[in-house]
């Protein structure tokens, strides 16, 4: 199994970053149109893309403001990562009101890296772009 990692820079507090990724309201204003979100450890996570796909995953470890540990996989267990399977990890630090947030998403098959760093890419983007 391999990973995808990324890294980016986003210009607010990592409280309102944290808010985008551990609450159903915030999860809606970057990666889909449909979320479920019971942040904390054991709970529930879930949201669907635009295009119908669903992530499916639990809560594992958060530490407010600084680190978010959840399991992931595709409803449809689509690129052979089924609900669950994996593990995405976020870590957040914020100096003078800037967010750097490095994701590293552990124990992806080696054919599904490249489209889930490009995924990530494209979706933490879209995060950056709602704060």
């Amino acid at each position: 199994m391999r990973l995808a990692s990324y890294e980016l820079t986003i210009d607010a507090p990592a409280a309102a970053v944290w808010e985008l990724l551990t609450t159903a309201e915030g999860l809606v204003r970057w990666v889909g149109p449909q979320a479920t979100a019971e942040p904390e450890p054991g709970g529930a996570l879930r949201w669907t893309h635009p295009n119908g796909a669903t992530v499916v995953g639990r809560f594992v470890e958060l530490v407010p403001h600084r680190r978010l540990v959840f399991t992931y996989g595709w409803e449809d267990g689509r690129m052979g990562v089924p609900p669950e399977s994996t593990t995405v990890e976020i870590d957040m630090s914020e100096r003078d009101g800037v967010t750097t947030l490095r994701l590293v998403h552990r124990g992806l098959p080696p054919e599904a890296v490249e489209p889930h760093e490009q995924g990530w890419a494209y979706f933490l983007g879209e995060l950056r772009a709602g704060v």
